[in-house]
């Protein structure tokens, strides 16, 4: 599995099928999405790429609030998705200017 952690150097990747979220765990229901998505890359001759976010958002967006309990450390977290078979892993760097950029901003910028 190849890890990206710059968005700035991202590859041309291969007919992608792509799921974004923050993974705060690699649970069940996570795994039946990576399934899914490494099924539908390789019927597509292409690429399972899994975006997510490092630190995870609540962390960043309410500090304070300290209710929020992961599942896995980042690494665990690339240890798991690469034990199930994810081609790519794109980790964000998520930050309060990250967070206030518009949907518009975010799609053109990533």
């Amino acid at each position: 599995m190849r890890v990206f952690r710059d968005l700035n150097n991202l590859p041309a990747f291969k007919n992608s099928v792509i799921t974004i979220g923050t993974f705060d765990g690699v649970h069940k229901g996570h795994q039946k999405l990576i399934e899914r998505i490494n099924f539908l890359a390789q019927q597509n001759e292409g690429e399972s790429i899994i975006i997510t976010f490092h630190p995870h958002p609540r962390l960043v967006i309410n500090p304070q609030d300290k209710s929020l309990r992961l599942l896995n450390t980042i690494e665990e977290k690339v240890s798991l998705l690469e034990k199930y078979g994810v081609d790519n892993l794109v980790v964000v760097p998520f930050s309060r200017d990250f967070s206030e950029q518009t949907a518009e901003d975010y799609i053109s910028n990533f």
